[in-house]
């Protein structure tokens, strides 16, 4: 008996045009529950993939009924660009979305990788009389200050470093030297074999379907001498820019290689797996992200000391994951793929991720500028200037139009077209620049960003004054008591600046 995922049939179901999901498959021999349903379409519609309308009855579903069948559910829902491309992938939908927006971005080699670590086991080996050493190896893989010690960038230079010795070392002494590599890294290399064979079939899907150019191939990679080395300590240049990069030992990498021109873009792949994992997001409280203007900055406790929100509630970080004894955070948003429960719920894997990163590639964005406030699917919400939002929503717009255009002539190269280079340009230096602290404020007030995190309450660690940056009034409301309105009134800028009066929190400086 083959099973096969609920998210998976319900694209199936859609894309056939068989009707509504919930209703097609009471057909089943054994349906589905409603709730079951319900789980799957959120999932897509926080993926981008299927747009819903959900009645409001939908809410007075009694728990009997939404366990027994799925004709209690009241939905209409359709296939968007992204769901129709996800429907011809036969992969789990948030790793299709990554191998997509790896493909559309040109950097395919990081995100075939990423995505094949997260179909297969984790390559690091943890043995139990010797877990410090272990957890101390894998830190090491992780040490760019531009990664923000990101488990998913440690599994991928792990694998680019092991891809790299399995190329430039000759027969005589690979033996050996692999088997030292691997052994002193505790790394599998059973695991690293599989990912290895997970990233040809992936690559061969997205060929099939057209995000691939015709003259790639993978093994250009493989047999690149010089492709493979660490991309945590590269020198990232100008994007777009298909000149070869330099990594942090003097070698070329090859970024020449068709559809892998940007795969020396950290804060790009950064975004890529973002889009991907979305909505898996924790938020972490203040006292432990450095602000914008602060020079030098320890946090009072360690990061695997705090609590997280998320949507599945208060989650901690797991003590194998690289940011477990940090000091501090680059940015109050890590995405996350895999979460279990024991004593407490872990997160055994997580990457720090920017403002912009969410405003691109997250849920269902709105923005309100005449109050200076941008929300993603009504629970991130941030303090953003109007025309940093205008920019957001036209690069989004122009992301779906993109993907639309695959599904008309899906030969056309899309990204290599201007057009499609110069969205490319304007996401990368966007991402790169925010990554860096770099945005000046529009209202030109001190110790403010373009982006910032909006009034939210209840942070993690509940110690709401510790780090607390004050924000202008024209406040949010929490999305937890379910309020969607804004309010306005007078206040003062964040802690350190000038004061500003006004509605939208517009003010002088």
């Amino acid at each position: 008996m083959i099973c096969v995922g609920l998210e998976d049939l319900v694209l199936q179901v859609l894309l056939l045009d068989l009707g509504e999901p919930s209703v097609f498959l009471t057909k089943a021999v054994n349906p589905p529950s409603a709730l079951a349903i319900k789980n799957s379409l959120k999932l897509l519609e926080g993926l981008g993939a299927v747009e819903c309308d959900w009645n409001d009855d939908n809410s007075t579903i009694s728990t009997a009924a939404a366990s027994s069948s799925c004709e209690a559910l009241s939905v209409t829902s359709d296939l968007t660009s992204l769901g129709f491309h996800l429907s011809t992938l036969p992969v789990d939908p948030r790793v299709g979305k990554m191998m997509i927006y790896g493909a559309l971005f040109r950097c395919i080699d990081p995100a075939l990788t990423i995505a094949a670590s997260m179909s297969s086991r984790n390559p690091f080996m943890s043995p139990f009389d010797k877990r410090d050493i272990a957890d101390a190896k894998r830190r090491e893989f992780s040490t760019s200050s531009i990664d923000g010690g990101s488990d998913h960038l440690a599994t991928l230079d792990a694998f680019n470093q092991y891809r790299n010795l399995k190329s430039n070392l000759g027969k005589g002494g690979i033996g050996m030297t692999m088997n030292a590599f691997l052994r002193d890294n505790f790394l599998s290399r059973m695991t690293l074999q599989q990912i290895d064979d997970l990233r040809k079939q992936f690559a061969g899907l997205l060929l099939d379907i057209g995000f691939l150019p015709r003259n790639y191939r993978h093994n250009d990679i493989m047999n690149n001498r010089n492709f493979g080395a660490s991309q945590t300590g590269m020198r990232s240049g100008e994007a777009g820019d298909n000149s070869d990069i330099h990594n942090r030992n003097g070698k070329i990498v090859a970024t020449n290689i068709p559809g892998n021109e940007n795969s020396s873009n950290l804060h790009l792949v950064k975004a890529v797996l973002c889009a991907g994992l979305y909505p898996n997001i924790l938020i972490a409280p203040r006292d432990i992200v450095r602000s914008s203007n602060q020079a030098s900055f320890v946090g009072k406790k360690e990061v695997g000391e705090c609590v997280f929100r998320s949507l599945k509630g208060d989650v901690h970080l797991h003590p194998c994951t690289i940011l477990f004894k940090a000091k501090e955070l680059q940015s109050r948003y890590c995405c996350y793929h895999e979460i279990v429960k024991t004593s407490k719920i872990y997160v055994r894997d997580c990457t720090v991720v920017s403002e912009f990163a969410l405003l691109l590639f997250g849920g269902s964005l709105k923005v309100f500028n005449a109050y200076g406030v941008a929300a993603i699917d009504d629970w991130l919400k941030f303090r953003i200037a109007a025309k940093p939002a205008t920019l957001v929503k036209y690069l989004r717009v122009q992301m779906e139009a993109m993907l639309l255009q695959k599904i008309i002539k899906p030969d056309d190269d899309v990204t290599g077209s201007p057009k499609g280079m110069a969205l490319i340009q304007a996401i990368s230096v966007l991402l790169e620049t925010e990554d860096r602290k770099e945005c000046i404020p529009v209202n030109q007030i001190r110790g403010d960003s373009n982006v910032r995190p909006g009034n939210q309450r209840q942070d993690g660690n509940n110690n709401s004054n510790s780090g607390k940056m004050r924000d202008d009034k024209g406040r949010y409301n929490d999305g937890g008591r379910g309020k969607d309105d804004i309010r306005a009134g007078r206040g003062r800028g964040s802690r350190g600046g000038n004061r500003s009066r006004g509605r939208s929190g517009r003010g002088r400086s």
